[in-house]
């Protein structure tokens, strides 16, 4: 067979090793290391989601392996527990925020432009990834290394939004408010945005994000 012809198009061709034969495919089939990473992906975002609706000690790892279509014991080959489960859907939200972090750090502008991109590459980040939502006693039925692990992570990004509250507050471009109470109000609200966000949701996570940033700094009562 020449190369280029047949079943593998482009994309097929022969190789040696071994003293055999063997098929290249050239990316166009994932490699079982990239197999075992979407099927990885796959159950951080069904666990993340059954957590969200019933939160993490109403859920068995029984129904995240029937929600996933496997054996429980299949779901033990990419995660050791419940409990590594709800470390790396956590994990993966604080992810979210570092990025979100990388974004206003690339940005020159006011203290007020960003913390609207703080706040919305934050939400979009978080719809787009769907981590999970977590309350404290999730976090510290967690094993001692994880637990201060995922504080610190949320410790850090608390104190970047009060940071950049109390620059805005200091330019004059927002009103002098507790940036310690409004930080907790401004991400418990976000987070919160993980508990009832569906993929039926019709608005995308840019125009959930808009109507947050809104929210967050026009606030409701008319004027």
């Amino acid at each position: 067979m020449k190369a280029g012809s047949g079943i593998g198009s482009r994309r097929f061709f022969k190789a040696y090793r071994g003293g055999r034969v063997v098929a290249v495919w050239k990316g166009a089939v994932p490699s079982k290391q990239e197999q075992r990473e979407q099927k990885r992906k796959a159950t951080l975002r069904v666990a993340a989601r059954i957590f969200n609706k019933k939160g993490y000690h109403n859920t068995s790892l029984d129904e995240i392996a029937e929600e996933l279509g496997v054996t429980k014991a299949a779901s033990y080959y990419y995660v050791s527990g419940k409990d590594e489960l709800l470390y790396e859907c956590i994990k993966l939200t604080h992810e979210c925020g570092r990025r979100a972090r990388m974004a206003v750090e690339a940005h020159q502008g006011s203290a007020l432009e960003r913390l609207r991109i703080l706040y919305g590459q934050f939400i979009v980040n978080l719809i787009n990834e769907q981590g999970a939502y977590s309350t404290s006693g999730d976090i510290l039925a967690l094993p001692e290394e994880q637990r201060d692990e995922l504080l610190e992570a949320r410790r850090l990004f608390d104190r970047y939004s009060r940071q950049l509250l109390a620059d805005a507050v200091a330019e004059g471009s927002l009103r002098e408010v507790d940036v310690r109470l409004t930080s907790n109000f401004v991400l418990g609200a976000i987070n919160w945005i993980l508990r009832w966000h569906s993929d039926e949701e019709s608005r995308t996570p840019e125009l959930i994000a808009e109507s947050f940033l809104d929210l967050i700094f026009n606030g409701i009562a008319s004027r």
